[in-house]
């Protein structure tokens, strides 16, 4: 047992340490997860005679319900099930039969990289296992037991809501204790297995803002002084989906409104800043920041601004508009803003 502990733990450092662009917002979420066995047993003794068993791979399945914190951590309840039929020997002789498991377990986890679209998580689990088996030619019987589990495995963000899970678990029920043909059976229960599934958060992240330009109001001449009129600083909002740097409907439209009150008067020079709220990693969001600054400083000089007037910034999540904590999704810090000064 302690070798398949130092694999699982080994295991999951490694699924831990990836990293990348995940997705688990805070509230209630259900899953449902199917998944391979491999490497499993079942050991003890029968009437005091050595027992050992192989469980043949099979499939199992889980269902759980949760609720995701906004500093990483969830919890939820899981209800699973597994079937193996094994072969091995008991007291050196050959014997096969089989083995179930019904399980509902109480499970934390921990998600890394919150709030990017890959996200690494861990986690424990503690609960109640009914083990039901039988040995050919002798009997068959089951018996309730505490059980412990460990996962790990990334989460992959299909949609703001969606998540496609991979991960491993490696679950425990120990001195499960049989009666078959009044012959006493005594073992332990060790099921690995690799797993898919999908998990859906119920609580959609808040929709972006809709930004109406602003209406323009022409300066006004007083004659007979002829001279390019001074325009006052224009400022202008872009704003994006979550984990994204196109650009949409509304975005288009304000960087239209921009063109046109540039075209108004003399400019001078540009500054395009790109921003993002606080989910995912300081990192990751400096180059998405990078991002939406040049996708909106391509889209004026696409529509006549010269280029040598135009200079990017990129901000991350360092400037937001609105505070928020950590790992949080704020549609109003998803922007590039667009500030025009003139001659």
């Amino acid at each position: 047992m302690k070798s398949r502990i130092t694999k699982t733990v080994a295991i999951a450092a490694v699924m831990a340490g990836a990293s990348g662009a995940a997705h688990a917002t805070e509230g209630w979420y259900g899953r449902a997860d199917v998944g391979y066995s491999l490497e499993s047993t079942v050991d003890g003794n029968v009437d005091g005679e050595d027992f050992s068993g192989d469980l043949e791979n099979d499939w199992m399945g889980a269902l759980g319900l949760g609720y995701a914190f906004d500093n990483g951590f969830r919890t939820e309840g899981e209800l699973a099930y597994r079937y193996n039929d094994w072969e091995g020997e008991i007291d050196g002789g050959d014997a096969a039969g089989y083995a179930r498991s019904w399980s509902a377990m109480a499970n934390l986890f921990y998600d890394f990289n919150r709030g990017a679209s890959v996200e690494p998580y861990l986690g424990i689990g503690v609960g109640a296992a009914r083990i039901g088996g039988g040995i050919d030619g002798i009997g068959s019987d089951q018996d309730t037991v505490l059980a412990y589990q460990a996962l790990a495995g990334i989460a992959f963000g299909i949609t703001e809501q969606l998540d496609l899970d991979v991960g491993y678990r490696y679950f425990v029920a120990p001195d499960v204790e049989f009666e078959a043909a009044g012959l006493p059976i005594d073992v332990d229960y060790e099921h690995q297995a690799v797993t898919v599934g999908l998990r859906y958060q119920f609580a959609a992240p808040a929709a972006a803002p809709v930004v109406t330009p602003p209406v323009v109001t022409p300066p006004v001449v007083t004659p007979p002084v002829v001279a390019t009129p001074a325009c006052p600083t224009s400022e202008f909002v872009v704003y994006f989906e979550w984990d994204r740097s196109n650009l949409n409907q509304a975005a288009l439209e304000t960087i239209d409104a921009a063109v046109n009150r540039a075209r108004q008067c003399n400019v001078s020079g540009v500054v395009v800043v790109g921003h993002t709220d606080t989910s995912g990693s300081p990192t990751y969001n400096q180059g998405l920041s990078e991002r939406r600054a040049s996708v909106v400083r391509d889209a004026l000089v696409a529509r006549g601004i010269a280029a040598g007037s135009v200079t990017s910034q990129a901000r991350g999540e360092s400037d937001l508009a609105r505070a928020t904590r950590d790992g949080v999704r704020e549609p109003l810090n998803r922007r590039t803003a667009v500030t025009i000064s003139f001659r």
